[in-house]
């Protein structure tokens, strides 16, 4: 996912993930894995992995001992755990979740490297209009080019906090969503329509279903169990509210793309396709894998796309703030020679 909680960084994910296949991958013995994680593991989790240590040592399961956490551990963690707990194959389960956050962290690196210069640009606009209005009434100007009856320096100081504090609310409310699994998920949801980042959450969240659903078919689980998990694997309210749609299809005998398509999730039409092949073929899970190779590569150059498109929004949001500006200096100008002539 890409909204990402600062109680469990990805950073830190990617190097607990890797650290817990070579463990697993090992043999070692898993309270005794998280023991030593909880001492020198990444800091921000150790105390998890001390009460995760705890519980397995009291004879609790794994997905058992993360159950207190789970709000604070993305949903494709937490469903392939299980997966992998109830198959035997975890030290394969932490080596595919590794790949995937090491993408996403990298893919969120690249975001941010690109956001630089536009978040640059609109935090001068906003500083150049406060100084300009400032300025203004140093000079002993009663123009008004914000139309909301302030000037000088009471106008600039009003300016500011006004255009800073939608800022921090915007901020808030990132912050907030990637601290709730469930208001993640409905965020990653409602933005499938926005221009520019609905394909690229598309991309994420099929991928992570076709990780999820590859990873159960090759475990041999049930189709019913395997949608459940798959579903919720996608962290993506869009996609989820289509689990029981999916699973009643399935519990009539119907096949697999049947009721994916019976979900109503928005998975796009190729998907299908890739998904019929795999089903006339036996390889269902081969099929996945490859799809969701594809897929990260997708998602990738989608986010890119998602990226840019920001950008521009925020480079029309301030050519607009300066042209409105200037506007209103310019009618305040022309109203004062007016009524001065």
């Amino acid at each position: 996912m890409l909204l990402t909680s600062s109680r469990c960084p990805l950073p830190a994910l990617v190097a607990w993930c890797q650290a817990l296949h070579w463990s697993t991958n090992a043999g070692l013995d898993l309270a005794k894995t998280f023991r030593q994680q909880a001492k020198s593991g990444p800091r921000v989790l150790r105390a998890v992995a001390n009460e995760i240590a705890a519980a397995l040592s009291r004879g609790s399961s794994l997905t058992e001992a993360f159950e207190p956490h789970r709000n604070r551990f993305p949903p494709l963690f937490l469903e392939l755990v299980a997966v992998g707990e109830q198959t035997g194959r975890l030290d394969e389960t932490f080596h595919q979740l590794a790949e995937y956050y090491q993408t996403v962290l990298t893919v969120q690196r690249n975001f941010r490297a690109q956001m630089v210069y536009p978040a640059i640009q609109f935090f001068a606009a906003i500083l150049i209009i406060s100084g300009l209005i400032f300025v203004l009434g140093m000079l002993g100007s009663q123009l008004d080019p914000l139309g909301w009856g302030l000037t000088g320096t009471r106008g600039a100081l009003v300016f500011l906090a006004v255009a800073l504090g939608l800022v921090a609310i915007v901020m808030m409310i990132v912050k907030i969503a990637a601290e709730r699994v469930s208001l993640r998920a409905k965020m990653e949801g409602s933005l499938l329509w926005v221009p520019g980042w609905g394909p690229a959450l598309q991309a994420f969240a099929v991928m992570r279903f076709a990780v999820a659903l590859r990873m159960c078919t090759e475990a041999g689980l049930r189709l019913e169990k395997a949608l459940r998990y798959s579903f919720r694997a996608t962290a993506n309210s869009a996609f989820m509210a289509g689990e029981q749609r999916a699973v009643a299809v399935i519990k009539r005998g119907r096949e697999l793309s049947e009721a994916i398509r019976a979900s109503g999730a928005p998975f796009p039409e190729d998907f299908y396709e890739i998904l019929r092949v795999g089903e006339e073929t036996g390889n269902i899970a081969e099929v996945m894998e490859r799809l969701a190779d594809h897929l990260r590569e997708q998602a990738q150059r989608k986010l890119k796309i998602a990226a840019q498109f920001t950008s521009y929004a925020i480079y029309a949001l301030v050519a607009l703030m300066i042209i409105v500006f200037i506007f209103r200096i310019a009618g305040a100008v022309f109203g004062a020679y007016a009524g001065g002539a």
